[in-house]
């Protein structure tokens, strides 16, 4: 069954009930869970599986050392992003408002400040001109070169990935007299089919022009020779490693930022402001990573707990690609602290806890009772106990700046992410191999993405709902199929050794179909494209009725996922294209070439 949030009850033995004063609700917190940084105690030797994770490359004392001084000349840096700003609004409105225009050029512009980083600047301008190219027709003064396969594909993708209800209709005019595509675009340049490849990946179920299209683009892409025009080819072969829509935005524009300086038309102002804006907003990621880094220091799980991932740095990069706008700092540092106990608590359930341990840890946060870790191992209480304070710190935070206190809503998330660890143990104790159906009606909630979004929905959203339940019933298919994207990625980078001893979807299908592994990754990458798709349906379905962070939040976790997932675990087991990307993304600034 799906996961709903609108029955939820306050036991007032298990949780903090609203009519507490606030000062009461500290002193209860305080006095509740003054164990927390006083507990010392090494993990039990036990004779379940051991781990034998990497140790992390990432020490405190590298991430404490990070420059984030202000410079000299910040304040004349600040003035020049101001000026530049307002410098490519005026640029925004002189297109919609020039009669000689073209609405390419609008697009083109639009696409180029998102893709550059730049979008959560123009929030305002960007939906205005979308909406006016969403209602434009033959009156208007803004022209669509409607022969133009790259400027309508671009106006489809567009509008589309803002949530827009547009359809595939756009097409038709390139059809042969067979209705195919194919002897049309045996002839488009290479510009056209580049933004019909990338446009094809916002199709929904049943678009078979779109499918169709898609399919036809990337072989005639695949077969492209070293094009003339180095910059091309290059997006090119980007775009076909991973496509636009799936990419993490924050890797995206540190790309796009150097490719788009190779463009011969590009714009300078536009470069300029971008490498400025890349720069600032990383020197407030550092101070984020540096206080979360302190945390993780300070609570000691990765000492105490030795079995563990230690991977603060690889959880704060995932944070930066949900949420990498500087407005955003709590949000990071709070999904951050939420990605590290899951890790953490992800190690005890499959490596390190016996079942009946487990099922007295399951027991205690599905009452979220302090007092219930008497009964526990001391390893489990540590566990615990930085759980219990980690969220119930969240809650209060939020009770403080909004009014309102999800902490009933967020231990709910929690008591059923361990209900789906506990399936999953059961299935591992008894050498249980579920159907493909059954393993992924549990596994959706067991990669606990409705955990992290529920708690980035009280962080990331600034408008104070006091029907919270109300409105995360609204968000349930976007988080769900979001999470459905995260836990075929996640089954996907498994080895072949992790599929043969484990229960995961490829050894699930292989089971139900008696097919080699080979097959069954295939039809697990197809179940990734239909999943995508019903995230996309799923977005649209919500424009209007969501704050757009938090609609993008979700979206984003997904090409979190993708990004971490796409050629092995890089949790797990980091490599060098992992240190290269947050090297690139939140240690080493864009150097400004005069």
């Amino acid at each position: 069954m799906a996961l709903t949030l609108c029955h939820i009850t306050s036991n007032p033995k298990s949780f903090f009930d609203l009519s507490i004063q606030k000062n009461n609700f500290t002193q209860i917190l305080r006095q509740k869970s003054s164990q927390h940084y006083a507990i010392k105690c090494e993990a039990k030797n036990n004779a379940m599986q051991t781990t034998n994770y990497k140790q992390s490359v990432w020490s405190h004392e590298f991430i404490n050392g990070l420059d984030t001084n202000v410079s000299m000349n910040w304040n004349e840096k600040m003035a020049k992003v101001e000026k530049l700003e307002d410098d490519v609004m005026k640029m925004i409105m002189d297109y919609e408002n020039d009669g000689s225009s073209t609405l390419t050029l609008l697009l083109e512009l639009v696409d180029n400040i998102e893709r550059l980083g730049l979008g959560y600047r123009f929030q305002t301008n960007i939906m205005r001109a979308l909406n006016k190219v969403a209602s434009l027709n033959d009156q208007h003064d803004l022209r669509l070169e409607e022969d133009n396969l790259h400027a309508v594909s671009l106006k489809f993708r567009l509008l589309r990935q803002h949530g827009y209800s547009v359809c595939e209709d756009f097409l038709e005019r390139f059809k042969d007299i067979d209705g195919g595509l194919r002897g049309f675009l045996g002839k488009a340049d290479v510009k056209s089919l580049l933004s019909l490849y990338e446009a094809s990946y916002l199709a929904l179920e049943g678009e078979t022009s779109l499918h169709e299209a898609k399919l036809m683009a990337t072989e005639i892409l695949l077969k492209l020779n070293r094009l003339e025009n180095e910059a091309m080819y290059d997006q090119v072969n980007h775009a076909l490693e991973t496509p636009l829509y799936r990419r993490m935005l924050r890797l995206e524009a540190r790309w796009y930022i150097d490719a788009y300086g190779k463009q011969e038309d590009a714009n300078k102002l536009l470069l300029e402001l971008a490498i400025l804006d890349f720069n600032m907003v990383q020197t407030t990621h550092k101070k984020d990573l540096q206080e979360v880094s302190k945390w993780w220091k300070d609570i000691g799980l990765a000492r105490k707990l030795s079995f563990i991932r230690d991977r603060i740095m690889e959880c704060f990069f995932g944070s930066v690609g949900g949420t990498f706008e500087p407005q955003y700092s709590s949000c990071r540092l709070g999904i951050t602290k939420v990605f590290a106990l899951i890790n953490t608590i992800d190690d005890i359930f499959d490596h390190y806890g016996s079942l009946d341990e487990l099922k007295v840890f399951n027991s205690a946060v599905k009452r979220w009772d302090i007092n219930a870790i008497e009964a526990m191992p001391e390893y489990l209480q540590v566990g615990f106990l930085a759980l219990f304070n980690t969220v119930n710190e969240i809650g209060y935070d939020t009770l403080i700046a909004q009014g309102r206190n999800p902490i009933p809503i967020l231990a709910k998330v929690w008591g059923d992410l361990f209900e789906a660890f506990m399936v999953e143990a059961r299935w591992s104790g008894s050498n249980h191999m579920p159907t493909l159906a059954e393993y992924l009606d549990n596994a959706w909630r067991s990669v606990a993405g409705m955990v992290t979004l529920t708690h980035g929905y009280f962080l990331i959203n600034q408008e104070v709902n006091k029907d919270a339940t109300k409105s995360l019933d609204k968000c349930h298919d976007l988080y769900k199929w979001s999470s459905m994207i995260a836990r075929l990625y996640n089954d996907l980078a498994a080895s072949s050794d992790e599929i043969e001893k484990g229960v995961n979807a490829i050894s699930c299908y292989m089971n139900d179909q008696s097919v080699s592994e080979e097959v069954a990754r295939e039809h697990i990458e197809s179940l990734v494209d239909k999943a995508w798709m019903k995230m996309i349906e799923a977005r649209i379905s919500c424009s209007g009725e969501l704050a757009d962070p938090v609609i993008e939040t979700a979206i984003n976790q997904a090409r979190v996922v993708q990004c971490i997932y796409q050629y092995g675990d890089k949790v797990k087991s980091p490599d060098a294209t992992t240190k290269a990307g947050i090297l690139s993304m939140l240690i080493q600034p864009i150097t400004i070439r005069k």
